[in-house]
């Protein structure tokens, strides 16, 4: 029965399949930049290596949480600066208020003065 028939084919049967490919360009002679891009790092001399990739996400991360921490901080801060804000206008208006009363009051202790 031909191939396309079949309902299961096999790696073998499949010419174009990523697992055949990698197996017939790991069968020939291949250099190890080759085999490195094939089977990813291996063996002892890319130890130190992981230990500089382990040193540089540690500092990522310390960054990653201090950016944190300094959001954090930034909100904080421009809700009290919110808060502040709405203090100031009620402050401004109580101040408005207090301007209008006492010119109110000035006037009528003036009529009085005068009418005595």
């Amino acid at each position: 029965m031909p191939p396309k028939f079949k309902r299961h084919l096999n790696d073998d049967e499949v010419t174009g399949s990523v697992k055949s490919e990698r197996r017939n360009l790991l069968d020939e002679d291949s250099d190890e930049e080759e085999d490195f891009f094939l089977r990813g790092p291996s063996g002892p001399r890319f130890g130190p290596r992981n230990d500089k990739i382990r040193h540089v996400q540690n500092q990522v991360d310390e960054v990653i949480d201090v950016m944190q921490e300094n959001i954090t901080k930034v909100i904080e801060r421009g809700e009290r600066l919110d808060d502040l804000q709405d203090k100031s206008e009620s402050l401004s208006d109580n101040a408005t208020a207090f301007s209008n009363r006492a010119k109110q009051l000035r006037r009528q202790m003036w009529w009085r003065g005068c009418k005595v």
